[in-house]
């Protein structure tokens, strides 16, 4: 997900929806700030069924829990969390992104736990199923969107968090704000991310006129199930003027989200921990690397969250203090990522 100046069973995420219930994580490419608090109340009905769309099978055809994606605006790609190394796979183009009448940019991902893949551009979001080098979307869900607001981010929380029987695709704004999406592309507003605090906890003080301030978010959500005690994790930055872009600090900081609120949540925040913001930590084998921002894409793996810059970084994580060592650098301009909502997690302690 750009704001300012991944299908091969291999690592945790995406796939076709056909019978399940999930989670992944999403992203954002640099895109206009959306309109802010005035669209809460923007939808409702149904939360979105994974199983009501897609081909009905039972194990997905993203392969599984086994699954990791990441992807430009127009390409996706898959990868494994698991090796140090994060090589990435070109899968293919999205068919159904960059023509007359469509949107130009995919600006995030999610995966359910049956490995099923998700997407969501301005105006759609989209059921994806990778075949001979191309990415098809086999399912398009227009948004039903008045209040024009501009999504970046996409994940599905867990079941048993907004609904009782089935994952519930949600997606963030820039202005922080978080929304479920139901099968007709319907909104409803389940909090948002909090406010700026004045440092984070790990040594660094945020700008003074940014203090107070409402979290935008810089690049991504992810939440995972957890063995049913729902954690999740987003990419933000600190602003002076949010939803604007203007002036924000370019390092992102890693906040960790408090997913059983969303439930219930509407205007509310449902933030539960600055964990830090993302700069290089000691130990790191190239230390001068960061800090890092633009984390449009981000997924979860054990105690680390994989952070896809639109600069072309790769970065790991530390979930509990926000901070990262460069795995890589390449040409790639990240947009998004997801990881299924069962990919393995190490909580981090509670926030002090």
């Amino acid at each position: 997900m750009a704001l300012l100046p991944l299908l091969v069973p291999v690592g945790c995420a995406a796939g076709a929806i056909p019978g399940g219930s999930g989670s992944g994580g999403g992203d954002t490419v640099s895109a206009s700030a959306s309109t802010g608090a005035d669209n809460a109340g923007g939808g409702g009905g149904t939360p979105f069924d994974p199983a009501g769309s897609g081909g009905g099978s039972t194990s997905g055809t993203g392969g599984g829990v086994a699954a990791a994606y990441a992807h430009t605006n127009t390409t996706l790609f898959a990868f494994d969390p698991a090796s140090p190394a994060l090589v990435t796979t070109k899968l293919g183009a999205f068919a159904c992104i960059g023509k007359t009448g469509e949107d130009g940019s995919m600006t995030d991902l999610a995966v359910n736990d049956q490995g099923d893949l998700w997407g969501i551009s301005s105006k759609n979001v989209y059921h994806l199923v990778p075949s001979g080098g191309v990415v098809q979307c086999d399912k398009t869900i227009p948004l039903t969107n008045p209040a024009t607001v501009k999504f970046y981010g996409l994940t599905f929380a867990p079941v048993g968090v907004i609904d009782a029987a089935k994952e519930v695709l949600v997606a963030g704004n820039t202005d922080g704000e978080l929304w479920s999406i139901d099968e007709n592309g319907a909104l409803a507003l389940h909090g948002n991310l909090g406010k700026v605090p004045t440092n984070d906890g790990q040594g660094h003080t945020y700008a003074s006129k940014n203090q107070g301030q409402r979290w935008e978010l810089s690049g991504d959500i992810v939440f995972l199930t957890n063995g049913g005690k729902g954690i999740g994790f987003a990419t933000v930055r600190d602003c002076p003027k949010p939803p604007s872009t203007q002036g924000c600090n370019t390092t992102d900081t890693l906040l960790e989200i408090d997913v059983a609120k969303l439930g219930s949540a509407t205007t509310q925040s449902v933030a539960k921990a600055v964990r830090g913001q993302i700069v290089a930590r000691s130990g790191c084998a190239n230390p001068s690397a960061g800090p890092f921002g633009s984390m449009y894409g981000i997924a979860a793996w054990d105690s680390k969250v994989f952070g896809f810059s639109h600069s072309g970084a790769i970065v790991e994580i530390d979930n509990v203090t926000g901070g990262a060592c460069l795995v890589k650098s390449g040409m790639d301009l990240w947009d998004g990522a997801g990881v299924t909502t069962v990919a393995p997690v190490i909580a981090p302690p509670p926030p002090k």
